[in-house]
């Protein structure tokens, strides 16, 4: 069994779909190795087959490059023609966290407002350069893997241990570059032990560590709330953040 099919994450997007919640666009980060197999699965799912040639089954880009703006406007095209075979069109954009910006915006209406027999599937490996204003008209999930490298430690389990955490990052003059490595380590460490739900929200907090946006205090801040006090809603603003 492949290391997707056992993915948590991966394994509900299957439920969903299975079930007949399909969106009507969703967005999946993960890494580039597995897009072939995502499309290939969703696509048997909503289509009710999956073949390379299916004239229902509208890939833009490919595995190495994310599509011009002339490619985003004949999906545009292609997919407002209705389905030959299935009871749905989908369209997938390969790379999407690689587009250009003219592109991008190409698709923002279609991932709006796609026709009903639609469905869009945008694809990437790096969320942080996925276009917000996409990401906000998709269903986002990111696939989180285990690393395979000996960096993980568990986050500090008690208020003793955050106390001690928090004073380390005064005393030794942490930067931000020490506070992601943390989180990679705690993130690798939830993946060891299958805590996949605390794996997705320590991913969350490390991307907007990288942005470097935030100042160190206030970074230490949201994921002492975020972790320690499992704050649901600064966890909720998390992708305001991103």
């Amino acid at each position: 069994m492949s290391d997707l099919a056992l993915n948590v994450t991966w394994q509900e997007i299957l439920r969903e779909t299975k079930s007949g919640d399909v969106p009507h666009c969703r967005a999946i980060a993960a890494p580039l190795k597995y897009h072939d197999e995502i499309i290939e699965s969703l696509a048997a799912l909503i289509l009710g087959s999956y073949r390379p040639n299916h004239p229902d089954l509208l890939i833009t880009g490919d595995i190495n490059k994310a599509p011009s703006i002339d490619l985003c406007r004949n999906l545009i095209n292609d997919i407002a023609v209705k389905p030959l075979e299935s009871n749905k069109r989908l369209g997938v954009i390969m790379n999407s966290d690689k587009l250009l910006p003219s592109a991008a915006n190409s698709l923002l209406k279609l991932a709006e407002e796609p026709p009903e027999h639609a469905c869009l599937l945008f694809l990437m490996e790096d969320s942080r350069l996925f276009l917000p204003t996409l990401r906000s008209r998709s269903r986002f999930n990111a696939l989180i893997f285990r690393e395979d490298n000996n960096d993980s430690k568990p986050m500090p389990q008690n208020a003793f241990d955050w106390v001690e955490w928090l004073a380390g990052t005064r005393k030794t003059s942490a930067d931000i570059d020490s506070i992601i490595n943390d989180l990679t380590s705690w993130e690798n460490y939830a993946l060891s032990t299958q805590d996949f739900i605390l794996a997705e929200r320590i991913e969350k907090l490390r991307l907007i560590a990288e942005r470097k946006n935030l100042s160190l205090p206030q970074l230490c801040d949201i994921i002492i709330l975020t972790l320690r006090e499992e704050n649901i809603y600064c966890e909720n603003l998390l992708d305001d953040f991103r």
